[in-house]
């Protein structure tokens, strides 16, 4: 795998992930069709924290052992690339009701240089997955606009570097199908996007603060705006660097993580 490539891998397990991994997890409905949270990896640094567009009103959940085994198995797969310890992840569940998105970089504000980002997928029916119902990942070059796809099979991880996510755009679809019978909701597709933070928060008195001291602060509609205007900036850009922002516009990173292993 070069800097430039998307790289695939199956994880070799016969568990049933998508029904542990959907029930380790409290959801919040952020599209028709779309369920999602962050998830954390504490540490003594604090709480990792990656910044995104989407907003969501409740805490993220922490790592729990099924999380840490799937990482783990990424790295230990990926013998061949230096993939440091990921920290902080986005889980999603769609349905048949959320088939398109926009093509985008992901949010790097607060992913490690040198870092990579892993998409792994499951179905909540593997054995009933036909190949309509596979979503894929649609993949453009921000110079040249050339296209590829790689297909989001059960148990699969598509593995990429940050230097990679700035020279492409990426997104997520289900196709329709000429002459096919309209999908049914019943087989859900849960991904978890791996990536590792290099901005910790810790909690004092019940308020958010980063580790230089100055306090994490939920954006006012002035900051709101400039986040996303620099959010736009750097889907277009190869090398967009962010200012030091200590605002978000996540309240969900405002709030204290739950641990949902007790």
């Amino acid at each position: 795998m070069t800097a430039t490539n998307f790289s695939k891998i199956t994880l070799d397990t016969d568990a049933d992930l998508f029904a542990e991994l959907s029930s380790a997890t409290d959801f919040e409905s952020v599209a028709k069709g779309r369920l999602g949270n962050h998830l954390v990896g504490m540490c003594d640094n604090g709480v990792p924290i990656v910044r995104t567009t989407t907003k969501y009103n409740m805490p993220a959940c922490h790592f729990l052992p099924i999380h840490r085994l799937i990482a783990g198995r990424i790295q230990a797969t990926m013998t061949e690339i230096p993939v440091p310890d990921f920290n902080n992840a986005l889980i999603e569940v769609y349905d048949t009701d959320y088939t398109k998105m926009n093509y985008h970089s992901d949010q790097s504000l607060d992913l490690a240089e040198g870092s990579y980002i892993a998409l792994f997928s499951c179905y909540e029916k593997p054995a009933a997955l036909s190949e309509h119902q596979t979503r894929k990942l649609k993949i453009k070059h921000k110079v040249n606009g050339e296209e590829s796809e790689l297909s989001l099979t059960h148990h699969s991880v598509i593995l990429f570097s940050l230097d990679t996510n700035r020279q492409f755009q990426h997104k997520i679809v289900l196709d329709a199908v000429t002459g096919a019978k309209p999908l049914s909701a019943g087989n859900k597709w849960l991904g978890i996007t791996f990536r590792t933070s290099k901005t910790y928060i810790q909690f004092k008195e019940g308020q958010p603060y980063f580790s230089g001291g100055q306090r994490l602060t939920l954006a006012d509609k002035e900051q709101e705006t400039e986040f996303y205007k620099l959010r736009g900036e750097e889907n277009r850009s190869l090398d967009f660097i962010y200012p030091e922002l200590t605002y978000t516009v996540n309240a969900g990173d405002m709030m204290m993580p739950k641990n949902n292993g007790f």
